[in-house]
Formats: C-alpha cells, structure tokens, sequence
C-alpha cells in the first residue's frame, strides 16, 4: 500500500461496506414473536417472561439469584447497596470507565476513590487499589472494560485482606471468562448492562447476580417493593412490602423478553466476534503505533467493544484526531474514547449533589479526589476504536480494514503535512461517551 494514495487526499477508500453491513440485528427474530404474544395479553407493565430470564441468566453466569432492573447504572447502585454501601463508606473505584460506573456510588452517599489501572489491560490495578484502602473502605467496584475480565485473583486477594465486598462491572463483559468462571460470579455481585448496544441487549435494562440471598434480598428491598412479601419469613426485609426502600427498579417486560431472546445465541454471537475480532489483530500485528488490549492470564474475554492504544511516538507524533479521520475516511468504523477523566470530574470532587456538607467536604476530603493516575491518563489521551464488532463480517471485510490501517501506515509524512494545514478538521469530538464516532 506504499504508493496508494490516501482517502483523505483524494484517493479511493479503503472499506466498502458500511458499520450497519457487518454488524448483527440487535433484536432477534425470536423476540418478535414473544412480545407480540405478550402485547395481546396486556403484559406491558409485569410479566412471567422477566423471572424466567432471571433464573435463566443467574444460571447462565454460575449464580445463585438474578434480580432485572431498569438499567445498567441502576444495577450497580444496587448491588452496592445489597453489600452494605452506607453514606461516608469509601468505594474504590476506576477512573477508566463510563460515569455510569462511579455515579452510582455518589447515589449510594458513598464516597468514590479513584485507582489507577493497568496500561495493558486498561483494568484496575490491584496494586494501586490496595494503596488506597483505608479504615473507612467498604467495596472495590471494577469494570472488565471492553469485555476483558480483570486480574480477579489478585483483586479477590486485596478483598480478602481487608474484609472488602467486590462488586462487578460486567456492562461490557456478557459471557467472558476467568479461570474458567463467568465474570459476574467472582465478586460479591455482578452487575451487568442490557442497553441497546451490549452484546446482550434489552433495549434499555439491567440485571445484577449473586449467589448470597441476604444480597439478593437487599437489592429486591431497595427496588422492588412488590416481591418483598416473597422473600420469606425469615428475610429482615419481607416487613418492607407496602414500601421498599425507595425506589422502583422494575424492568419492563417487553426488554426482558428482548434480552431472553439475545441470550440464546449470546455464545454464538461471542465465538463469530472473537473470532474475527483476533483475526484482525492478526492482520494488524505489523503495525507499531496500534497496540492492542491484552488478556490476563487465564482470562477470556469478548468482544463488546473493539479499542485499541495509539502510540504516536512510533507514528511520527501524528495527533490521534489526524489518525481517526484519515482510517474513517478510509471507511473505517472508528472513534475516540471518552474515558479517563472522571477523578477530575466536579460530580466527584465539588459537595455532591446532597447538599454543601456532603459528601466531598467531610473532614478529610479538603481535596476532593483529584489525584493523578499516569496510566488512566495516558490512556484517556490515547486509546480508540479501532473497528466495530464484526457479526457478520467476512474475511474479504476484515482484509479490507486491514488495507485501510496499512494504507494508512504508509502515509505518516502526508498525514504530518496535512496536519499542519488542516488542524481544525482533525480536531475530534469527545463528549466522554464510550463511543465517539468520527463523522466525514
């Protein structure tokens, strides 16, 4: 590709077919049928389909109890309510992440502590967490980022010592693996995301695990007030029946049945994306300025998200922005990341949304929590998307990305001049989102 002429500059394009050609349909034609059944019913509101996919999916990830919720976010609250979160606790937590991770330690009146991750892995740091437990540390709440399960034995061990619940992120991570476990039922709790764009999807929901009824119990009383009379006469919570704790958490049917459906052939999604995920990082491993997300040991991860780090020091200094555009005009499905700026984040660092004394300005927060995390930053400044999820890609698809990174590759000195001229049209948006495509 040394004498092809870039996209960028009037050349021909790269990648023929659209994110839309080699990507699954979200909604499986299985579900269809189920909601249109379920419409007739009139169940719109409570539905049998949404306990059955509980017991499904607990069962599915090696769990005890399944509780759906209405969202990913509300998952985490949850779950870290269920293991005993109080306002002042401390909550280790990443900086590496979505905000919909962290901000429900706020909700909690907990206290976020951010911890650096780990560069290759782009997870949480077990060293760096233990830095960080103090006597006020209740929880370290993780997140497989991109679908790659954490070091789990070394966090587990860091719990462990200091009497610290786990709770896991698994938003990115339906079906990865860790020395043979599913993620999701290492922790305390697992608490996964079934929005419109998760492997497993349910439109908008949420679902957390455990196998510890008292748990399960304590996540049903903060939002599902109509199963407490159900948890027995033994649960503490069963006299929370005409109240819950507060909050309705309860999912809507029709999503429930949505994520059932994708949960059928969640494996057979995960093997074709793994698949031809590793395919093309074997068409890109020439290339010294792409590195890509490594695995621990004993870990198998899927492919929820594709990213990869840019490291511009072994690609001239080009600037990221000028390296997106040119592969998106290319044709190639590509953004930036959004993640990495949350300890600086005012939600964070400022009093909080409970008013002018809680909960940063409690006696020992004079600071908020603004401290810096080099590998979280380097991150934040570096990792992209480097393609979609490639469902129903073929092989000719992924040669054609790769001819698009290599094409690219070859045209470092047209990139740095075109820089030069043309800065503002290499400047990326970045809104903080998972996700922020390059739009040409």
């Amino acid at each position: 590709m040394e004498n092809a002429k870039l996209a960028l500059l009037g050349g021909e394009k790269s990648v023929s077919r659209s994110l839309a050609d080699v990507s699954a349909k979200v909604v499986p034609q299985k579900a269809y049928k189920t909601i249109e059944t379920m419409l007739d019913n009139g169940q719109i509101s409570e539905a049998p389909i949404v306990k059955e996919f509980e017991k499904k999916f607990a069962s599915y990830i090696g769990a005890d109890y399944g509780l759906c919720v209405v969202n990913g976010t509300t998952s985490i609250q949850a779950g870290l309510f269920a293991v005993g979160v109080q306002p002042g606790d401390e909550v280790i937590v990443p900086s590496f992440t979505f905000w919909a991770t962290v901000g429900p330690v706020v909700a909690n009146g907990a206290i976020p502590v951010f911890a650096d991750v780990d560069e290759d892995t782009h997870n949480l740091s077990a060293a760096s967490v233990e830095k960080l437990v103090t006597e006020k540390t209740k929880a370290i709440l993780l997140v497989h980022v991109w679908g790659n399960p954490c070091d789990m034995d070394a966090i587990m061990a860091v719990a462990k010592k200091h009497n610290l619940k786990v709770v896991e992120d698994c938003s990115h991570a339906h079906g990865a693996t860790y020395k043979g476990k599913k993620v999701g039922s290492i922790g305390d709790v697992g608490c996964f995301s079934m929005q419109g764009s998760k492997v497993l999807a349910a439109g908008e929901g949420g679902i957390l695990v455990t196998s510890k009824k008292e748990y399960y119990d304590r996540a049903v009383a903060l939002g599902h007030y109509e199963r407490c009379r159900l948890l027995g006469e033994d649960s503490p919570y069963a006299q929370y029946s005409l109240t819950g704790y507060g909050y309705k958490h309860r999912i809507n049917p029709l999503a429930a049945a949505v994520a059932d459906a994708n949960l059928d052939r969640l494996d057979e999604m995960n093997a074709i994306r793994s698949k031809n995920a590793r395919r093309f990082e074997e068409l890109l491993a020439d290339i010294p300025f792409i590195k890509f997300q490594k695995e621990p040991e004993g870990a198998d991860k899927v492919f929820a998200y594709h990213y990869a780090q840019y490291v511009p020091e072994s690609f001239g200094g080009v600037k990221l922005g000028t390296l997106l555009y040119a592969l998106a005009k290319e044709g190639v499905s590509c953004g930036s990341c959004g993640y990495g700026r949350l300890h600086y984040a005012p939600l964070y660092n400022k009093e909080g949304p409970f008013g002018q004394e809680f909960p940063f300005n409690l006696k020992g927060y004079p600071n908020g929590n603004v401290r810096k995390l080099p590998n979280t930053e380097r991150l934040g400044q570096t990792v992209f998307m480097a393609a979609p999820r490639f469902e129903t890609a073929t092989e000719a698809d992924l040669q054609e990305y790769a001819a698009a990174y290599h094409k690219v590759a070859a045209n470092m000195e047209a990139l740095l001049a075109y820089e030069k001229e043309q800065a503002e049209a290499t400047t990326i948006a970045n809104n903080g989102r998972s996700i922020n495509y390059v739009k040409v």
